[in-house]
């Protein structure tokens, strides 16, 4: 089971002991008691707010991502939407380019309506 595989606060338990760091220093350093570290390492407590997460990658001196994990990571079927948006985008672009200089938008008229081509 690799370091992406486990649970995050697997995760949080194997980097704090990587730096050293017991329960008691790793809540001082977020603010938090021994025992809110104790119930997120055991998966007890879940980190429901980004800024948490944040804060805890901060202390452990990692990106937010690598807490997160494979989960945070976007799958193939993900990166696959948005590189197929981009190709929509970009053939719009080429049909705009195509047509001339893009959308034809009429100029107002002096009394505040469109004119008439002309």
């Amino acid at each position: 089971m690799t370091t992406h595989d486990l649970p995050i606060g697997r995760r949080i338990a194997r980097l704090r002991a990587r730096r050293r760091m017991t329960q008691q220093m790793l809540a001082d350093r977020l603010g938090k008691s021994k025992s809110w570290v104790d119930k997120v390492e055991r998966g007890v407590r879940a980190l429901d707010r980004f800024t948490v997460i944040q804060d805890l990658a901060a202390v452990l001196r990692v990106d937010p991502v690598a807490l997160l994990g494979r989960d945070a990571l976007p799958s193939q079927a993900a990166r696959a939407a948005v590189y197929g948006v981009d190709g929509v985008r970009a053939a719009l672009a080429r049909y705009d380019t195509a047509l001339g200089s893009g959308p034809q938008v009429r100029a107002a008229s002096p009394a505040g309506g469109y004119g008439t081509p002309g």
